[in-house]
């Protein structure tokens, strides 16, 4: 019997999915986007993979100058 409620429920939710998806506009998209949260968080992550970069690179050329382990 459950399995019965389940299917039911289940078609239930696929006929309100078109409904969310015409609310979700482009526009809603693109002022989420635009939101500082998000800006926020673009420049975090992209000062956090420059950073690790740079660690990188000057981690060899220490290597490179020392001519071994700079660590």
């Amino acid at each position: 019997m459950w399995i019965t409620q389940w299917l039911f429920s289940h078609n239930q939710q696929e006929a309100a999915m078109p409904e969310v998806k015409d609310i979700v506009t482009d526009d809603l998209v693109k002022k989420a986007l635009k939101s500082d949260a998000v800006i926020t968080a673009v420049k975090t992550q992209i000062k956090a993979d420059l950073d690790t970069q740079i660690d990188a690179a000057v981690d060899t050329a220490l290597v490179d100058i020392l001519g071994g382990d700079a660590e």
